[in-house]
């Protein structure tokens, strides 16, 4: 015999209490059912029923195995059946046997004597044991059943997913990869996650961080479509470097054909939500920015991985070396620059110029320029407004910036400029 998990102990505690009240006549009754009628038992049932009941009592269970076994060739009627599997529950609770009680509750389900409005609790317990018996497909159908009798909470939700997971990784390689078979079952119980967690927030409760990182990696190794908008979630509830990393790699596998400006400003954004994490990271982001011409940000960010200790000492010397030795030139030439943009017919030169002066760190001279590039046109509005919001941020306007941010309602840009806004809300509740 096998113990039972405190959160089943706790759950079928509750349905012994419930199944003592719909306890044959012989046995004491809740009050509040006093007035039913009393169920009619065959004498031939009763007497061994009986003296089970006074042996569970006792503490006696293996001798009320015994008088169980005397009485179920004689449990014809409904109300037999279920009485007869009431104390069957009660052995297995005493005796802390769990396939007793899976025994005994699906009895109890099957006897057509439970009480209707018991049902629901009747079919999550019996879906709660199925799992723990490792019978995917039996708990799949009696949490679905539960969901449907609308047992109350986030609880029948949120086990049914758990129930579609467990199924498709039981099925998974040594690797822990899901074959093709598996992938849609594990896709199927995350609507049903979702539910849980809506029906959570709407009670004000608490959404445990557990539960968006369940619900992205299930659909990120099952290959759904809803894996981005999980990672979203995930970030949501618990904005961790970790989560932002997750997310916006997600973002940067399905979106490969970015271009190097979208993809610096991904970067960005990993930079700010501590998302940057390997010798790689680091790599990446300084060559999309000396690519750019940004030899300032190319600098800063190196620097930045040194003295987190993400970037060993001495790592990317040849983009460093190339950038500092830029730098001093580079600077120099930007106030004319910053003139020329002025006078320019377009403001194709105030972006530029923009960037330039970003990449250093003078962000409020960058948001300058990006809304005189904005205001004289020839630009790209999605990549210039986004730069803004950046900018903007980054001097410490957060209502200019999200203004700045959502300004931008097309392409893969809009995307970008909604983890940016997510950011930002994130950053206004700290």
């Amino acid at each position: 015999m096998g113990s039972v998990s405190k959160l089943t102990a706790g759950l079928m505690l509750g349905v012994a209490g419930l199944a003592m009240t719909a306890a044959p006549a012989f046995a004491q009754k809740a009050k509040k059912e006093k007035a039913a009628p009393a169920p009619k038992m065959s004498k031939e049932f009763a007497a061994p029923a009986v003296a089970a009941q006074d042996l569970v009592k006792a503490g006696n269970f293996e001798g009320a195995k015994a008088k169980i076994a005397e009485a179920e060739p004689f449990a014809k009627t409904p109300d037999e059946l279920f009485n007869l599997n009431v104390i069957r529950l009660n052995i297995g609770l005493g005796a802390k046997d769990a396939a007793v009680q899976r025994q005994a509750i699906e009895g109890m389900l099957a006897s057509g004597g439970a009480p209707a409005e018991e049902l629901p609790k009747y079919e999550f317990f019996a879906g709660d044991f199925a799992m723990k018996a490792k019978d995917y497909d039996a708990s799949i159908a009696h949490f679905q059943k539960a969901v449907e009798l609308n047992y109350p909470g986030s609880n029948p939700h949120l086990m049914l997913a758990e129930a579609y997971f467990q199924k498709a990784a039981s099925q998974a390689t040594p690797n822990g990869q899901l074959p093709p078979a598996a992938k849609p079952i594990a896709a199927q119980g995350l609507p049903h996650l979702k539910k849980a967690i809506e029906i959570e927030k709407a009670a004000g409760a608490a959404v445990p961080a557990g539960w968006y990182n369940r619900g992205f990696t299930m659909a990120y190794t099952s290959g759904s479509p809803d894996a981005p908008q999980w990672a979203l979630y995930q970030v949501d509830g618990d904005p961790s470097g970790k989560n932002w990393r997750q997310l916006l790699r997600t973002f940067q596998d399905r979106n490969r054909s970015m271009t190097s400006g979208e993809n610096l400003d991904v970067l960005r954004l990993m930079s700010q939500t501590s998302a940057l994490e390997s010798e790689y990271d680091y790599a990446e982001y300084a060559d999309t920015a000396s690519k750019l011409a940004l030899f300032g940000e190319v600098k800063s960010v190196i620097d930045q991985g040194r003295s987190s200790g993400k970037l060993p000492a001495g790592k990317l010397s040849d983009f460093y070396t190339q950038a500092t030795a830029k730098i001093a030139s580079d600077k120099a030439s930007l106030p004319s620059a910053a003139a020329e943009a002025a006078k320019a017919a377009n403001g194709r030169t105030a972006a530029f110029t923009a960037g330039a002066y970003q990449g250093y760190g003078d962000y409020a001279k960058a948001a300058e320029l990006y809304k005189l590039a904005l205001q004289k046109g020839s630009v790209d509005a999605g990549e210039v407004n986004t730069r803004l919001g950046i900018a903007l941020a980054m001097s410490g306007d957060l209502a200019g910036a999200k203004s700045a941010f959502e300004q931008v309602t097309t392409g893969t840009r809009k995307e970008i400029a909604q983890f940016w806004l997510l950011w930002l809300s994130k950053k206004s509740a700290a």
